[in-house]
């Protein structure tokens, strides 16, 4: 049976916890952080490999009007990642024009979805101020923030899988059990998107912390609920199965490669040779541990600081956010720490799911009282400024590094209205990065064999001498062919 919410502490009407005043400094830090990644869209270069390549695949979407088959190139599609993720960002291309800037705000909006999600999941057991300080954490978890306006698909994970978890948590939480069937379907809502973003890896990662949940807590009815409710099934099944079974039916061999190649191969394999659009990672084995100790370090830091200075007295962890939410918190936490510890294929964005996990296991060492006190609000304040610092000045200089966005200016400006003609030519001596491609929108797929004037993308380590080029990043160098 369900249990009531609980809330972390006791809130009686006159606590200072009823009122905003203690949740209004997060809640600031929380809008201008939200606000700081819309404005910081257009400011960097699409970077290869991962984040030019998406938007390449949006692109094409756009202009091939395939909305079916995602496609890496013209002529290939893609079959790493089902299309959640890219019908959003094609659709925002084809209403703003295709451009950093329209590619990138999906991940914004899907990462708003992210918060919308986890303040769901905790409005009836904490208070304001700690719902507050734990929004704001999660956006600032240096991960989340970067995830939260790139094109990829982890915004979309976290979004769709913290969906799932939260409702999980409502319908753990909720009053009768009519409130309880609601939750369980917006539960299979969310698992339905997941699996639309990154097929079962992502309903593994989504359902995996409620199941470890109710294994350790013995949430069995309200599973059982959930599991017997044939609205929920239809909701999850109507919305994942027609798309694969459409995607299969267009290109066949699509499912035996996404399924067996991308889900099985991909992780028990180090080095898999078997990828289609990449290469396999080989990192060391338990690197996640790491990953997710990256990925909310400022937040780690402070809940460290705050354990330390009140490991003598004070309320318990657990109890500041109720034992069953802190048990909670720990699944979700440790879910993508099960699943990819023994994997050597992974990249640091797979520790993007355990962010609100560590995010509440922090929560839990700040004694809600004092959250409103400005040595705990003017830890995120640093970490704004440090953020803000990152995005708006260093982080568009490192990005032009990593792009051929300026290779492809330099060539349009020097052929001028001849570009992308016979008369004057662009060609690459490797091939070239999805960037390339994304911002020759495209014409550089077919360019022509023989040009009266030739323009040439080399390596920086070619003979010819820099001061030559015009135009370099951190591998390649533009110049005249001679």
């Amino acid at each position: 049976m369900s249990s009531a919410p609980i809330n972390a502490i006791p809130i009686s009407p006159a606590s200072p916890l009823r009122s905003a005043a203690g949740a209004r400094p997060w809640l600031w830090l929380l809008a201008v952080a939200v606000l700081l990644r819309l404005l910081s869209l257009p400011l960097m270069a699409l970077t290869d490999h991962t984040e030019a390549r998406y938007a390449e695949i949006a692109r094409l979407m756009v202009q091939l009007g395939d909305w079916v088959s995602p496609h890496v190139t013209p002529g290939e599609v893609f079959w790493a990642k089902p299309p959640l993720s890219t019908w959003s960002q094609a659709l925002l291309m084809e209403l703003f024009g295709v451009n950093e800037w329209s590619g990138r705000l999906a991940a914004w909006g899907w990462a708003l979805l992210g918060l919308w999600s986890l303040d769901w999941m905790l409005r009836a057991s904490l208070a304001s101020v700690q719902r507050a300080a734990a929004l704001t954490a999660l956006m600032l978890c240096p991960m989340y923030f970067i995830c939260a306006g790139a094109v990829m698909t982890d915004a979309t994970l976290m979004a769709t899988v913290l969906l799932v978890q939260a409702a999980w948590w409502r319908a753990v939480t909720a009053p009768d059990a009519a409130a309880a069937r609601r939750a369980g379907r917006v539960l299979a809502f969310g698992l339905g998107l997941a699996l639309l973003t990154k097929g079962p890896a992502a309903g593994v990662l989504a359902l995996l912390p409620p199941v470890l949940h109710a294994l350790w807590r013995g949430h069995w009815a309200v599973v059982g609920r959930i599991l017997k409710d044939p609205l929920a099934w239809l909701i999850w099944l109507g919305l994942t199965l027609p798309w694969y079974a459409w995607a299969e039916q267009r290109t066949p061999g699509f499912l035996q490669y996404f399924l067996l190649g991308e889900h099985v191969m991909r992780f028990l394999q180090p080095g898999w040779k078997g990828d289609r659009y990449g290469f396999a990672h080989a990192q060391p084995i338990g690197m996640i541990w790491l990953f997710v100790l990256v990925s909310a370090l400022p937040w780690i830091l402070h809940g460290l600081a705050a354990w330390l200075g009140g490991r003598r007295a004070g309320t318990p962890a657990p109890e500041r956010l109720g034992r069953d939410l802190w048990a909670y918190a720990l699944c979700i936490t440790a879910a993508p720490l099960l699943l990819f510890s023994a994997a050597r294929n992974i990249i640091p964005t797979y520790a993007v799911t355990a962010l609100p996990g560590v995010v509440l296991l922090w929560l839990a060492q700040v004694d809600a009282q004092r959250l409103g006190a400005a040595r705990h609000w003017g830890a995120g304040l640093i970490v704004l400024l440090l953020t803000a610092l990152g995005f708006l000045w260093l982080g568009p200089k490192e990005a032009l590094r990593a792009s051929d966005r300026e290779l492809i200016r330099a060539y349009e400006k020097a052929c001028g209205a001849q570009a992308w003609t016979a008369a004057c030519g662009l060609e690459y001596a490797s091939k070239p990065d999805h960037s390339a491609f994304f911002y020759s929108a495209g014409r550089l797929y077919a360019q022509p064999e023989h040009a009266v004037v030739r323009y040439q993308v080399l390596d920086r380590d070619t003979q010819r001498p820099h001061g030559d080029a015009l135009a370099c990043n951190k591998h390649l160098c533009l110049y005249v062919a001679p």
